[in-house]
Formats: C-alpha cells, sequence, structure tokens
C-alpha cells in the first residue's frame, strides 16, 4: 500500500514546498487540478452559485496565505481542500441564515426563535454531511463506487452488481458493504461552524528572493494571485457530433 501512495504523497509535498517559496504558478496548478471540486462542495452546501464562487476563491486564497497548513500525513491535499471547503462554506451558511433571521426580527439570541435558530442548524449539518458524502463517493475508489451506484441508482440487488461487474457474488456483496461504510463516516464527523484558524499576523508574507529565471516570485511579489471565477466547463453538444 505505501508503494502505491507514495508518488501522490510525493507530488502533494512537492506542491506544498512550492506554495511555501511563494511561487504562484504552484497555486494555478492546483486550482486548475482542483477549483472544480472545490466549487462543486462549496455549491452542494450553498445552493448558490455565486455563493460557491466566493468560497472557491476565499479556499484558495486561504492555501495561498497558509500552506503550511496542509499535513501529508493526515491525507492527500484533495482531502485538505475538501474539508477546508467544507468549513469556509458551512460558516458562510451559518452566517447567511443567521443575518436572515436577524432580518425577519428574529434575535437569534432570544429563546422565542430557539425553533427558527434549531432549523437553521440542522440545515447547515445536513448540507455539511451531503457535501461530506459527495466528497467520498467521488474519491471512493472506482470498484466500490460502480457497485453501489449499480446497487443504488440502478436497483441492482448484489447477485445483478457481481453479473454486471464481471466478479463473484461475494466480492460485490464485500464491494456494496465497504462503500456503506466509507459512506457512514459523512455522519460521524463534527461540523465546524466556525472559520478555519487564520494564519498569525505577521505582516505581509515573505517568500525567498528568487534567482533569475528561476521561475519563483520575490518576496516583494508573493501577494495572492489573481483567482478568476470558477466557470463549469459546458458539457459537449450532442448535435455537433460527426
Amino acid at each position: 500500500m505505501a508503494v502505491a501512495t507514495d508518488g501522490p504523497v510525493r507530488a502533494d509535498r512537492k506542491t506544498q514546498q512550492r506554495l511555501e517559496r511563494g511561487e504562484a504558478a504552484a497555486l494555478g496548478e492546483l486550482y486548475d487540478r482542483y477549483a472544480s471540486l472545490v466549487h462543486g462542495l462549496a455549491n452542494r452546501v450553498l445552493e448558490d452559485e455565486r455563493a460557491a464562487d466566493a468560497v472557491t476563491r476565499e479556499v484558495f486564497g486561504h492555501v495561498w496565505e497558509n500552506p503550511s497548513g496542509y499535513d501529508h500525513r493526515k491525507g492527500p491535499l484533495r482531502t485538505w481542500l475538501s474539508e477546508l471547503t467544507r468549513t469556509i462554506a458551512v460558516r458562510r451558511l451559518h452566517a447567511a441564515g443567521t443575518a436572515e433571521l436577524r432580518r425577519r426580527g428574529a434575535d437569534p439570541e432570544d429563546p422565542g426563535a430557539l425553533e427558527a435558530v434549531e432549523e437553521l442548524e440542522a440545515r447547515v449539518r445536513e448540507a455539511a454531511v451531503a457535501a461530506r458524502a459527495d466528497y467520498i463517493v467521488t474519491s471512493m475508489p472506482a470498484p466500490l463506487r460502480a457497485a453501489l451506484d449499480l446497487a443504488y441508482h440502478h436497483r441492482r440487488d448484489y447477485r445483478r452488481v457481481a453479473a454486471d461487474l464481471g466478479v463473484t457474488e461475494e466480492e460485490a456483496r464485500r464491494r456494496i458493504r465497504l462503500g456503506l461504510q466509507l459512506l457512514a463516516t459523512a455522519r460521524t464527523v463534527s461540523t465546524p461552524l466556525t472559520t478555519p484558524a487564520s494564519p498569525p499576523d505577521s505582516g505581509p508574507r515573505s517568500a525567498p528572493e528568487a534567482a533569475p529565471g528561476s521561475g519563483r516570485v520575490s518576496a516583494a511579489e508573493a501577494a495572492p494571485p489573481h483567482l478568476p471565477e470558477y466557470t463549469p466547463v459546458p458539457p459537449p453538444d450532442p448535435g455537433g457530433a460527426a
């Protein structure tokens, strides 16, 4: 197992080290690779494209300002980004809901508004669980994902799943069981309602001076790069196929 994960771990560590050196290109590559994941998870929580755009920019801004926050021993960069997205999106949902309660004249601190506040908290937690479940499904091994898809989206029993996948019935049951166990963890993780810890306020971010032609930015240039709004790629037009 360690051999299989050495490559991705090394790649993630290299990306982190480049970010710590202030290489804007590293952030651009990370954005290209994971913006759709971050935006999708944020939109799953917030159900608002503009708000998801804002969360996407905030997530990558946080990564740029705090690359040392990633700990490769706890999982891949993809997982860190997902948890960061969930935290920020849930915080925004909670803040927006609280503001709406106040606009309607319901003070969240007033015992009379307890039911409304409890409904908001329930919505926040359900959105967070749904976002985490989405991430678990998309990141689980393809064989488990395929078995779950057949079993629950296509209503196949384990015998049909086995036949469709070309595996034994015991293996089909094992894959479905493992997939469900992974999904169950979506509800066992606490739902944060606060912003992730910000890096210490030590003034403008510093970075080593870049050697000529190194492709790295100097300390004076190490401001967070401009991140574009996430634009989903439209699906191909079936009518345009030859």
